[in-house]
């Protein structure tokens, strides 16, 4: 999930000006964050990487209200790509969006990995 995301918002970097080419970046960077919430906190199920990955990405987006992320992104440009440049609160609900997207796909492949789930399952009715 993390590789992919990631692969994704720099392939959208390629096609940044096209219509909507910054919400699909933003959905790709709200599922990259909880991807590497997974990656952090392996077997701690999706709740934990959801909530961690959604709120440091959101708090990522609201720390562009200081002006420090355009700050630093003036000397060191591609650190824009990790910490943006301009608030905006459409951002917010589209990270809130890709995380929650990325935290139901954690849980359903926690799920398909528990024993007895699976297409295989047999129903003990």
């Amino acid at each position: 999930m993390l590789a992919g995301a990631v692969v994704v918002g720099l392939a959208i970097q390629l096609v940044r000006d096209l219509p909507g080419s910054d919400v699909a970046g933003t959905l790709a960077y709200g599922v990259a964050a909880v991807g590497l919430a997974g990656v952090l906190w392996p077997r701690r199920g999706a709740l934990l990487p959801g909530v961690v990955g959604t709120g440091a990405a959101t708090a990522v987006e609201l720390a562009q209200l200081t002006g420090i992320p355009a700050a630093l992104a003036a000397h060191v440009p591609a650190v824009s790509l990790l910490l943006g440049r301009s608030f905006d609160p459409v951002d917010v609900i589209t990270l809130v969006a890709g995380g929650a997207v990325a935290t139901v796909a954690l849980a359903s492949r926690s799920h398909a990995h528990l024993p007895g789930s699976g297409p295989n399952a047999r129903s003990e009715a």
